[in-house]
């Protein structure tokens, strides 16, 4: 399909993968907390993602591109690059496919990640910069070269892989009045929100950010994507620049009713929240949900709300770290 925005057909795409990829994905736990019903005097369900194939939600969206791709193409080679979680997921669907693939990475990834990344077979280049420059350094020399770039983000196709969460959601929970994501570039954010909405109009989606990384914040306020400064944070696999290109704008303007932003300490916070109520162990990225729950509790009083719990690939020194403080 056309990277057109005018005719993207989320829904559609969401459907397309859940036919395609539907005997490597495992429907992940929707679970059930008191704790965070009775905070906002509703209904609260966790959509546990955290559990999916490599240990987050990457794997949809990345098993369902590396599909589409034939063997001459993944002859020529597939280059990518992630700040983690999506090179675990290309690296297991390119496994599937018996296959190895190159990903770029920024010379600040933590060394912990990185060790992990090369225990899962991946062919590492780390780019002399930050996680930015590390996928504009992976998309010219994929032109250059002429292998395969696959987007972590801006890819119908991916998009549509990483929406099967909201089809499940859909399953699990046919009705409910909200649903909050994590959101860096917003491929889970866009492809959930796209079948949410299909399938109910009414029910609410929000977006959650790290405010060390607002890009898609600060890029629906100006109404087109911009470049700006990031700094590190915790949720570290939502953090860095989006392409100026990028197909999620035009989708969270469509479906998304806003974006929270999180400050590091609402990210511990919520990330010692799991563990201490539901004793999840999760990494930044996957605790935004419930951090922005928590923050706007009011917002969601008497409701029935899915926050997505997307990750939990923690450096384990950084999580002691914050559920003992």
């Amino acid at each position: 399909m056309s990277k057109d925005k005018q005719l993207l057909d989320v829904p559609a795409l969401v459907s397309e993968a859940m036919k395609r990829c539907q005997k490597y994905l495992s429907p992940t736990p929707l679970e059930y907390s008191m704790y965070l019903s009775e905070l906002i005097g509703g209904e609260v369900w966790l959509k546990l993602d955290s559990m999916q194939r490599t240990s987050s939600f990457k794997f949809r969206g990345a098993i369902n591109k590396i599909l589409t791709l034939t063997d001459d193409e993944l002859d020529k080679g597939v280059v990518s690059a992630s700040t983690g979680n999506y090179a675990l997921a290309v690296a297991e669907a390119m496994r599937i496919r018996l296959r190895r693939a190159t990903i770029y990475v920024g010379n600040d990834i933590e060394e912990s990640r990185l060790q992990l990344l090369r225990d899962h077979g991946l062919d590492l280049v780390v780019f002399d910069g930050d996680a930015w420059g590390a996928e504009k350094e992976a998309r010219r020399i994929a032109e250059e070269e002429d292998k395969i770039y696959v987007s972590p983000y801006n890819d119908p196709v991916v998009i549509g892989g990483q929406g099967t969460c909201g089809y499940e959601i859909s399953q699990q929970l046919p009705e409910l009045d909200a649903a909050l994501f994590a959101c860096g570039a917003g491929g889970l954010l866009t492809g959930s929100a796209g079948w949410l909405k299909s399938h109910n109009p009414d029910i609410e989606v929000f977006g959650v950010s790290p405010e060390k990384s607002p890009v898609m914040h600060e890029s629906m306020l100006a109404n087109k994507m911009v470049e700006i400064e990031t700094f590190p944070t915790l949720a570290d696999t939502c953090g860095g620049g989006v392409d100026l290109d990028s197909i999620t704008l035009e989708l969270c303007q469509r479906y998304v009713k806003e974006i929270e932003l999180l400050s590091e300490k609402e990210i511990e916070a919520s990330i010692r929240l799991l563990f201490e109520q539901h004793r999840l162990v999760v990494e930044g990225s996957g605790a935004l949900s419930v951090g922005a729950l928590c923050k706007r509790k009011d917002k969601f009083k008497g409701k029935k709300v899915v926050v997505v719990v997307c990750g939990r690939n923690i450096d384990l020194e950084l999580f002691k770290r914050i559920i003992s403080t």
